[in-house]
């Protein structure tokens, strides 16, 4: 990413996944056009994500393999028969929890590489932290789809369920709630393979902020003892 975008690649990533969450509820139940909009961004959020994160040849190539099938059935989930609908959403969500987790794993190892840290690689740091969110949250679709029930949702949002768009931004509610510990009680695990999921993300969640913000702070430390020129 040629010129000033390089130097603000991440802030970019950060602003595209932000608006793909904040706007995806307002997507449901829209018009066919609407919809459709919206997830011709997104497969360009994930064209970004290609360009922002993965910079080595073997990287991009392994992370394009794995984002096509999601590209390929971002628009095409809103316009499949309905005894397809299913079997495209466990494709979509496959493809794309397994495309972010690579995309996690190239920022995590990115950092400990660094001896110096910028504003835009913090920043990146916090993409990553989102994007582990958004993983957990097409994880939680995939069970909901194996097993209609695993989660207990109350009345009063259970509707979300029907539709796509409400249900990919149910399920990145309950994973950013859980990673917050938050637990508002209005969309639990109840089956065990649900259960499993939620520990595993706590556990993920906590380890990934111990971790990545000792070594940002590390390397904060050792860039002020070391002077402007340290690396």
């Amino acid at each position: 990413m040629p010129g000033a975008f390089a130097n603000y690649k991440h802030l970019l990533l950060l602003a595209a996944l932000l608006v793909a969450l904040v706007t995806q509820p307002l997507a449901a139940g829209k018009h066919v056009v609407a919809r459709t909009a919206y997830d011709l961004f997104l497969g360009g959020v994930l064209v970004v994500m290609l360009f922002v994160v993965f910079e080595a040849r073997w990287e991009r190539w392994t992370a394009t393999a794995l984002a096509l099938p999601a590209m390929a059935l971002t628009v095409a989930l809103n316009m499949a028969a309905p005894q397809l609908t299913v079997p495209a959403a466990v494709a979509y969500h496959i493809s794309l929890a397994a495309f972010i987790g690579f995309a996690v794993a190239v920022i995590v190892r990115d950092i400990f590489r660094h001896r110096a840290i910028s504003f835009d690689e913090i920043v990146g740091a916090f993409a990553g932290y989102l994007l582990l969110g958004i993983m957990w949250g097409s994880l939680y679709v995939l069970v909901e789809l194996f097993a209609p029930g695993s989660f207990a949702v109350s009345p009063d949002i259970r509707w979300q369920l029907d539709d796509v768009h409400l249900r990919r931004a149910l399920f990145n509610y309950l994973s950013f709630a859980t990673m917050a510990s938050l637990g508002y009680n209005d969309i639990t695990a109840v089956a065990p393979v649900a259960n499993t999921l939620t520990w595993l993300e706590v556990m993920t969640s906590q380890f990934y902020l111990a971790v990545v913000i000792a070594q940002l702070v590390g390397i904060k430390l050792m860039h002020m003892v070391g002077g402007p020129g340290a690396r």
